[in-house]
């Protein structure tokens, strides 16, 4: 981009829980009655009346733009929106969005008033169903709203519509372009800037011509430095996209890291070299602001995290924040990535609408994210039935897709059945969401016995247990019955689980759920009454609680993690 106008500010908002705002055109003016509300954030931490709201809210913002004579296009930007949006522009429809954790952008350069006042206003849905995704009843809080940062982006007529970067060990790095609104008579070149950190002179410039709409270049890097958890080392890439003339179209920067993922020897590597993984899984949730991204408080977990020994993070259940990759790729955290295909069953997988924005939402989360060098696994799936014919017949496209898009990671189902999976073949690493204990009454002696089953039956190929965990309320202590809820009993289980993965040769990792307490939408019943299904609407399973302070398992952890080591 050339620049952008942030909208972080207030906006007027207003609820519309009688769906009247079509009727009576609130998409082209401000009704009556509308209150302030921060953009971004979650309307839910607005008010205490709007604390389980689900339904439509509009939101409106009024801007002056001033002509700017390098911007050819506009684009609205917006990182997030749950779950449904309908944007309008000085009245006029600028497009939809379904999904409320990828980002998305609308070409807004023939709506803009230039010199003049004007009008934004976005009807927000946040209701999910049995054919959303996620589903209905999924264990976390639907908070609704433009919960993400908003901005309008410029651009030159011709723009870098979207850049890969690939990395290898030997420095080689891979640039594929997709030129927007390229015209071979126009013309276009670009030069390529890489620097070891940023405002420092480049260490390779390189310019090339541009012949057509996709471009596959290659570069070397010299005496390459490898980004690893241990020493996160990321390069400033600037691209520059020029036409003939040599006045500058559009502007690409991002930090990334050189590292190569693999397989080989039934082990996971890093660089060539086997890397045992072991964190937890994380939600986007925090005190007072919901699932609005706090780049300080981001930093404060991550630091927990690091100080517990751990490497490795599951942010679940959908595309977090994209800054929240960037900061893990800073701070020399490995990811996964997940699309949120959650419990989807035999009438999801059988539903052309659903798996048509399965595959949207992969392409979206896959553009906006593959650049992020933390990502180490996109997770496809999340505990679904993948037994079901329906579910066999889908699951391979779906892999197939992500491997055409993204090639360079790994893919993985976190699946809570693993003895009944027909879908485990065609990923790359074997997921399984190990629940014994907690929710059914095994013995770990009974879960080795299952792991070994599940190994055996894909002999070439690691295994991860991508989720597992037990509830500890923070304060509650029983140190002789060690009963169920005590932090004793939660750091006792996660102890034992541990030492058994340890033990296994083909697993290669450990992901507990979770690392800080989350809050839980409560189900409705039929009489409309909420039903607060789990203590305080808050799940427990959390090393921390959910003001981050550790319980007993984050200390535990801190030092069973570092048996993982001793793998290697």
């Amino acid at each position: 981009m050339l620049g952008n106008i942030s909208f972080d500010a207030y906006w007027k908002f207003i609820t519309d829980k009688d769906n009247e705002g079509m009727e009576n055109k609130w998409f082209d003016h401000v009704p009556d009655n509308t209150e302030n509300i921060w953009v971004p954030s979650c309307w839910n931490e607005l008010r205490e009346e709007l604390l389980y709201y689900d339904g439509t809210a509009w939101y409106y913002k009024t801007f002056y733009y001033r002509e700017n004579p390098e911007w050819k296009r506009q684009v609205l930007f917006f990182q997030g929106v749950n779950y449904r949006c309908e944007v309008w522009l000085n009245g006029r429809k600028a497009g939809r969005h379904t999904g409320g954790s990828t980002p998305f952008e609308l070409d807004v350069t023939d709506y803009l008033n230039v010199n003049g006042e004007n009008l934004i206003a976005v009807r927000v849905d946040s209701t999910i169903d049995n054919m959303t995704s996620p589903p209905k009843g999924v264990d976390w809080f639907n908070y609704g709203g433009i919960y993400r940062e908003v901005s309008l982006v410029g651009t030159g007529g011709t723009w870098l519509d979207d850049v890969t970067i690939t990395t290898k060990l030997s420095g080689e790095i891979g640039v594929k372009l997709d030129i927007g609104n390229y015209s071979a008579d126009r013309g276009a070149a670009l030069e390529i800037k890489i620097s070891e950190k940023e405002g420092t002179e480049p260490i390779l410039v390189s310019s090339h011509n541009i012949l057509t709409n996709i471009e596959l270049l290659k570069l070397f890097i010299p005496d390459v430095k490898l980004w690893s958890p241990e020493d996160p080392y990321l390069y400033d890439f600037e691209l520059i996209l020029k036409n003939k003339h040599g006045k500058t179209m559009d502007i690409w920067k991002h930090r990334i890291g050189v590292r190569e993922f693999s397989i080989k020897d039934r082990k996971v590597q890093l660089n060539g070299k086997p890397v045992f993984l072991r964190g937890y899984s994380k939600h986007e949730d925090y005190p007072l602001m919901g699932r609005t991204f706090s780049p300080d408080i981001l930093r404060k977990d991550y630091e927990l995290c690091r100080q517990g020994n751990a490497n490795f993070l599951r942010l679940c259940h959908y595309p977090h924040h994209i800054r929240e990759y960037a900061i893990a790729s800073e701070m020399g955290m490995l990811v996964i990535a997940e699309v949120p295909n959650v419990n989807f069953k035999k009438e999801q997988f059988s539903n052309p609408e659903l798996m048509e924005l399965a595959v949207n939402q992969l392409k979206e989360t896959i553009k906006y994210y593959k650049n992020e060098t933390c990502i180490m696994f996109w997770s496809l799936f999340i505990e679904c039935k993948t037994y079901e014919d329906s579910a066999v017949d889908f699951v391979p496209k779906y892999i197939k897709l992500a491997k055409e898009l993204d090639s360079t990671r790994f893919t993985v189902h976190a699946s809570d059945i693993p003895t009944e999976d027909r879908t485990y073949e065609f990923f790359d690493i074997i997921g399984v969401n190990y629940w014994l204990g907690w929710y059914i009454s095994q013995t770990v002696e009974e879960g080795s016995r299952l792991m070994d089953t599940i190994a055996a039956r894909y002999p070439d190929k690691p295994v991860l247990i991508t989720s597992g965990g037990w509830e500890g309320m923070f304060g509650f202590h029983s140190y002789a019955a060690k009963t169920k809820w005590s932090e004793e009993s939660q750091a006792d289980y996660l102890d034992d689980l541990t030492d058994m993965y340890i033990s296994k040769d083909y697993i290669v990792g450990q992901i507990v759920w979770t690392f800080n307490d989350f809050r839980v939408s409560p189900w409705v019943l039929e009489s409309g009454n909420y039903a607060r299904f789990r203590p305080m609407g808050i799940n427990h399973k959390g090393v921390t609680d959910y003001f981050r302070r550790p319980k007993l398992a984050y200390y535990r952890l801190q030092e069973t993690f570092k048996k993982w080591s001793g793998k290697l």
